[in-house]
């Protein structure tokens, strides 16, 4: 019967019940209190996973239909959240402009809703692999989607915005959900860094590319290889030189010269 019940609160309903009635027949010898931590454990650990594997199949969803078309701004950005917001369990906002981390972060809550009942110290361990593993899974899935989509130059720029969200805002947030479920939850969480090693590189070679250069230095490069640009014109006292003063000029720099045609003339 315990695999057919979906939500945490029933299942700590039962667990109440049950403790109560092996409680009652220990009066009598018949206490099995000893029996039903194994059978709750075994139906809480099936439920999180269920509804763990249910976020990562929607955020898949959403990730493949999804358009890359830029969206209103909402909240503050990730680089402007605090620490003190950081403590808080509500999803942030900035996550609505981007709609497949906003369909998982539910997925998550979700989750963390029906753990929050019934949660088994023993399985803090176990449910922190099987939230990172949906961390995981939704990393790949990223970087699946980057090695097989092809993007234009505005939409590279949403994806990798999408993926800075979800280092930046995501996965801290999603570590928060768990400490509130379990103290000291979080730094389980947190110290699996290296779930986002492949989508760290990507923001990072990304970051690291040229920028194209503009079109006039193209132009200049064309003009210098065809031929040395010509040589303007000197402008003195705001006054550009005309023909005739540059003959002038030219006249009153080589004097030498007409000394010489002259003495030619004299002696002819």
């Amino acid at each position: 019967m315990l695999p057919k019940i979906t939500e945490g609160g029933s299942l700590s309903n039962i667990l109440d019940q049950c403790m109560y009635c092996a409680m009652g027949l220990g009066w009598v010898g018949l206490d099995f209190r000893g029996l039903l931590p194994p059978l709750f454990e075994e139906a809480v650990l099936n439920l999180f996973s269920k509804n763990m594997n249910t976020a990562v199949e929607n955020f898949q969803l959403v990730l493949d239909s999804h358009r890359w078309v830029p969206l209103p701004a909402v909240g503050f950005s990730a680089a402007s959240i605090s620490e003190e917001s950081q403590e808080d369990v509500t999803p942030p906002s900035y996550l609505m402009e981007h709609p497949p981390l906003a369909v998982f972060v539910n997925g998550v809550s979700a989750a963390m809703n029906e753990l929050r009942p019934c949660a088994p110290v023993s399985l803090k361990n176990v449910l922190s692999q099987e939230l990172i593993k949906g961390l995981q899974a939704v990393s790949d899935s990223l970087l699946r989607y980057n090695a097989t989509r092809m993007l234009r130059e505005n939409e590279s720029g949403l994806f990798l915005s999408l993926c800075r969200a979800f280092i930046e805002v995501v996965f801290p947030h999603c570590a928060t959900c768990f400490g509130r479920c379990y103290p000291g939850g979080a730094a389980l969480i947190m110290d699996a860094k290296n779930l986002y090693e492949g989508l760290g590189r990507l923001l990072t070679i990304s970051s690291t590319k040229e920028p194209p250069k503009p079109v006039g230095n193209g132009e200049e490069k064309t003009a210098s290889q065809n031929g040395d640009l010509p040589s303007q014109p000197v402008v003195e006292n705001g006054i550009e030189p005309t023909v005739d003063n540059a003959a002038d000029e030219k006249e009153q720099n080589s004097p030498a010269l007409h000394t010489d045609e002259k003495k030619v003339g004299e002696a002819s």
